[in-house]
């Protein structure tokens, strides 16, 4: 009864931030490719060869590639973007589970038969939900709340603090983590950001990022603007950053040129206000940052060559009480390593292949609840979804050509129907097209089309008619120096 209240009263101030919910939940991109002869086999045989599959996509074990030498496997995509695909997805989708979903329990061998019951507790818009559902600073309640950082823990303190302050880096001086709440005895609160979904504290890169968009909304602030002005101005940032940094540097540019001139050709949605998040674009187009992420990172002067595992928030924390009240001065990103900010280049992103770099088990458990997720779901084929779109579909001798030798005999059971998500990444890896620089055909229409459309109604939206952008473009880049504004004053 007590966790309800709250998760009332959280809901509560999210709508009065200015968070909306969407009544409509979820949808089919392709509701021709509902039935049984488009879907996977139901059984547990299919579970039992998703497993196996999700096992060979762990990159096998080599000497971890160094981050700021361009290696094999890395693309030429600054590495910031991967979490920049993260931060997204989680701002459009935050999925509560359904009864009858939860009722079928791991007994269940099939898709669901219906998506009426999956809520999506966002807007479905790019309206930036998941910034504005957090508190104010009740000293100035134009302003979002930032959190403190912990002193430094070492005594080689200010010389490189100071140097890494330009350009979007590191600030020890300012406030630098996302609000938290205190101590506790309960590890669901215990040092927890002070909002309702807690996913963009997973691990520091993203947290930081998190920081960046509360930081931006401040600097509007600074420059004159009133909480709903700067909201609206950091928005329309935003779905820009999206529509016009972004895709282009994940997508096929030809389908991507497309798009923004004429608008999607295959999927529309209904009128503004009832969006619904296509499934085929959530939870397989758009699942991009397992691949995209490098399995270690120089993170900032201090800490280099950090396995990627070593940055998750409750690593650094520490658990049970232990470790700092809040993130350390130390810990702050250095953006200048994963974005162009200096003349030294930054790391890149791993390319766009069907490999998770990472602690095996780990990349394991990760890709097989991707793939049984689509499974659930009821995605279409990958080569079902081919064939709708009037493409030649990647099978059988096709298929196996993209993957490395280590996949090619689990993947066998699915060289005529393969999982959505991995047929989009094998299509985005195959060497005779994308080569991992892109998306390939399939997944670039689903994530180009269902962008386009979510951006088209979100709030303030920059494709609405007539209306008019107060600026000229605003990429990720843009986004850490404004924030970084907000550390100059």
């Amino acid at each position: 009864m007590l966790r309800e209240s709250i998760g009332e009263r959280v809901r509560a101030l999210a709508l009065e931030a200015g968070a909306r919910p969407s009544d409509q939940g979820f949808c089919r991109m392709f509701p021709a490719l509902a039935g049984e002869a488009h879907l996977l086999p139901s059984g547990p045989r299919t579970l039992r060869d998703l497993s196996l599959l999700a096992a060979t996509m762990v990159e096998p074990e080599a000497p971890p590639p160094r981050p700021r030498v361009k290696s094999p496997g890395d693309s030429d995509l600054p590495a910031a973007y991967t979490y920049l695909v993260e931060f997204v997805r989680n701002d459009l989708v935050w999925e509560r589970r359904s009864q009858d979903e939860a009722a079928l329990g791991p007994a269940a061998y099939g898709p669901l038969g219906s998506l009426s019951g999956l809520l999506n507790r966002r807007s479905g818009g790019l309206d930036l939900d998941s910034v504005y559902d957090a508190p104010r600073d009740p000293a100035a309640v134009r302003r979002m709340l930032l959190g403190p950082t912990s002193p430094r823990s070492g005594a080689s303190a200010s010389a490189d603090a100071r140097a890494e302050g330009r350009n979007g880096a590191r600030n020890e001086d300012a406030r630098t983590d996302l609000p938290r709440h205190p101590r506790s005895r309960d590890p669901a609160r215990d040092r927890t950001p002070r909002m309702s979904d807690t996913r963009n504290d997973a691990n520091l890169i993203l947290s930081q990022l998190h920081v960046a968009f509360l930081k931006a909304h401040n600097a509007l602030i600074a420059a004159g603007l009133s909480f709903e002005a700067a909201r609206r101005a950091l928005r329309r940032r935003y779905q820009w950053m999206v529509l016009e940094d972004l895709l282009p540097k994940i997508c096929d540019p030809q389908v991507v040129d497309e798009v923004l001139a004429t608008g999607p050709r295959l999927w529309r949605a209904q009128k503004p206000g009832e969006i619904s998040m296509p499934v085929e674009f959530f939870a397989a187009a758009f699942v991009l940052a397992p691949s995209m992420t490098r399995p270690s990172y120089d993170y900032n002067a201090r800490f280099r060559a950090v396995e990627h595992a070593a940055l998750a928030t409750r690593a650094v924390l520490g658990a049970g009480g232990r470790g700092p009240d809040t993130l350390p001065g130390e810990r702050v990103i250095a953006w200048d390593a994963f974005l162009p900010l200096r003349a030294e280049a930054p790391q890149r992103a791993r390319l766009l292949d069907t490999q998770i770099a990472g602690a095996p088990e780990s990349a394991a458990a990760l890709a097989t609840r991707h793939l049984t997720r689509g499974f659930r779901l009821g995605l279409p084929s990958g080569q079902a979804v081919a064939r709708h779109l009037g493409l030649r579909p990647l099978r059988d001798d096709t298929l196996l050509a993209t993957l490395p030798d280590h996949q090619r005999v689990a993947a066998l059971p699915f060289c005529e129907a393969t999982p959505l998500w991995f047929y989009i990444l094998a299509e985005a890896g195959d060497p005779n097209g994308p080569a991992g620089r892109h998306l390939g055909p399939v997944g670039s229409r689903i994530v180009a089309e269902s962008l386009w459309n979510l951006v088209r109604h979100s709030d303030a939206s920059i494709l609405a008619p007539r209306e008019m952008a107060d600026f000229e473009r605003f990429s990720l880049a843009d986004l850490v120096l404004l924030a970084g504004e907000e550390d100059a004053t």
